[in-house]
């Protein structure tokens, strides 16, 4: 499949027009292939974001570019083919979700709040102090984030990661969640209060 960790920004904006998905239907080959490279880092990402474990992911994205194939007569178009995409991906993410807690398997959540205040606050907090101690409260950071992001419940960490991690505008996060805007903010709200309980023993250490 090749490297999917490839940046997603400058894609994440594209509206793709009726005659992608028609081509689609249509069983188009090289259509397909347009929606691979067009969606595969940004489905991967989410995957990756969510169960951080690569092999899942790539499973994962695979799955979804699989489902595409089978089941694209069934868009209707109620909602761009990202966002039905991003269900379709979440939908999976959720089923390896409830597989491996029912198995009590210990899993780790990679976070990346890129742009978030909270991010800012981790840079600020780990560059007052001493470079062997900033290196280690880093991984203590990193791994209080992880903690805190497998401990949400999946509605908030999928929120969460989608606002946070993936730059979707609340009413977008609306359309891929099948909920109201209002619920969208009330969840991220409430991951993101759990997130800094959690990370509160290290502002107040006094370094920022």
């Amino acid at each position: 499949m090749g490297e999917l960790t490839h940046s997603i920004h400058t894609r994440a904006g594209f509206e793709e027009g009726e005659s992608l998905v028609l081509r689609l239907k249509e069983k188009d080959e090289a259509a397909f292939t347009e929606a691979f490279q067009l969606y595969k880092d940004l489905i991967f990402n989410l995957s990756f974001n969510m169960l951080a474990d690569k092999s899942e992911a790539m499973d994962i994205t695979q799955e979804v570019f699989l489902t595409l194939y089978r089941k694209v007569h069934r868009f209707r178009g109620e909602c761009s083919l990202k966002t039905w995409l991003y269900r379709v991906a979440l939908n999976q993410v959720s089923n390896r979700n409830r597989w491996w807690r029912r198995r009590f398997q210990h899993r780790t959540i990679s976070l990346s709040l890129n742009g978030t205040s909270d991010e800012k606050k981790t840079v600020d907090l780990i560059s007052d102090l001493p470079q062997p101690d900033r290196q280690l409260l880093s991984l203590e950071v990193r791994k209080a984030l992880r903690e805190g992001m497998d401990q949400l419940p999946f509605e908030q960490r999928a929120a969460v990661t989608l606002r946070d991690m993936h730059g979707l505008s609340y009413q977008e996060i609306s359309d891929v969640l099948g909920v109201h805007v209002g619920t969208v903010k009330s969840r991220i709200a409430r991951g993101r209060n759990s997130l800094r309980e959690l990370l509160k023993p290290y502002w107040n250490r006094g370094t920022v």
